[in-house]
């Protein structure tokens, strides 16, 4: 990483425009910041650890001092033998089939901002899934360009998830018959989860100036497409834009209850939400037209400056 960030001092700032080297700017602060903060949280560990040895050498002497070295270590173990039952892998016995895809094809179309937003949205879903009792196949298509570069400009070791990472698109991962594009503009409602299926979610923050690209994008591929029955089991006060870790945690808790209207009531915002309906059966909505885009308000703070946002040794 220092060598990256030295290889972007030497980038010849003169044919930058404004806004790129003050973008320039920022990352280089960033990385540089978390190095320093990151040092400065090892010494405050590094003392504190001397600070408690010493209280228990005048209390105890050398041999109290040993016996909490000991007990420290014990309790060292312990805790990281229960943090460890607390994740499950992708590939142990108690896994799901189902796959659930990230579409990250929109680089090109979205801010550095919302970028991050959306990597932030994706840190949350690998999250959930890595603490999930029946994990689901993850996976992230098309990863590269942009998105690629910000992890790697901000160390988060993404290379180490438990995530099935591909360069390839989705088209490319799995067969066309066994993909379903999920999208609030589908006509169609998802009305249950075939684990033989492939199922992709958009990765596009775009405030509503691309709408309705993912379902036109996967009409014109010939690839299937639904939405999830969110009229159908509850009604909400407003209508808002649904996040990408809102749609995979709603998939990962139908996937375990098969019961829509309990996984989108524990997902969704209750302040959001006026009541519940009883679980609808239609396949197909009126004239095709109804829309219901639900999910986590957006928020305008970039996590540049997050610097527990990729902290995600302890869930690898």
């Amino acid at each position: 990483m220092e060598g990256d960030i030295e290889e972007s001092k030497d980038i010849d700032q003169s044919t930058m425009s404004k806004r790129q080297r003050k973008r320039l700017q920022k990352r280089q602060f960033f990385v540089e910041h978390r190095k320093i903060k990151r040092k400065e949280k090892k010494e405050r560990k590094k003392a504190e650890k001397r600070k408690l040895q010493a209280e228990k050498e005048t209390e105890d002497g050398q041999e109290g001092v040993s016996s909490a070295s000991d007990n420290l270590t014990n309790n060292k173990e312990k805790l990281f033998c229960e943090k460890k039952k607390k994740f499950r892998s992708m590939n142990s016995e108690h896994a799901s089939s189902l796959r659930v895809a990230i579409d990250l094809s929109f680089d090109d179309l979205m801010t550095d901002r919302d970028i991050h937003k959306l990597l932030k949205q994706i840190q949350r879903t690998y999250s959930i899934n890595r603490r999930a009792d029946r994990p689901i196949q993850l996976y992230l298509t098309s990863f590269g360009g942009r998105s690629k570069t910000i992890l790697d400009e901000i160390q988060c070791k993404y290379t180490s998830w438990d995530v099935h990472i591909k360069e390839e698109s989705y088209g490319d991962v799995f067969s066309q018959e066994d993909v379903v594009y999920l999208t609030s503009d589908s006509p169609y409602v998802l009305s249950e989860v075939d684990e033989s299926k492939a199922y992709i979610i958009g990765g596009l923050v775009d405030h509503n100036h691309h709408k309705g690209l993912c379902y036109r994008l996967a009409v014109e591929r010939g690839i299937a497409h639904a939405r999830l029955p969110i009229s159908e089991c509850v009604k909400l006060k407003s209508r808002t834009v649904i996040t990408v870790n809102h749609v995979f945690e709603i998939m990962l808790l139908y996937s375990q209850t098969k019961d829509w209207k309990e996984s989108l009531v524990q997902v969704l915002p209750a302040r959001k939400m006026e009541g519940a309906t009883e679980n609808g059966g239609h396949k197909k909505t009126e004239n095709g037209a109804q829309k219901d885009e639900i999910a986590e308000e957006e928020t305008d703070k970039s996590i540049e400056g997050n610097d527990e946002y990729y902290s995600l040794q302890d869930l690898n």
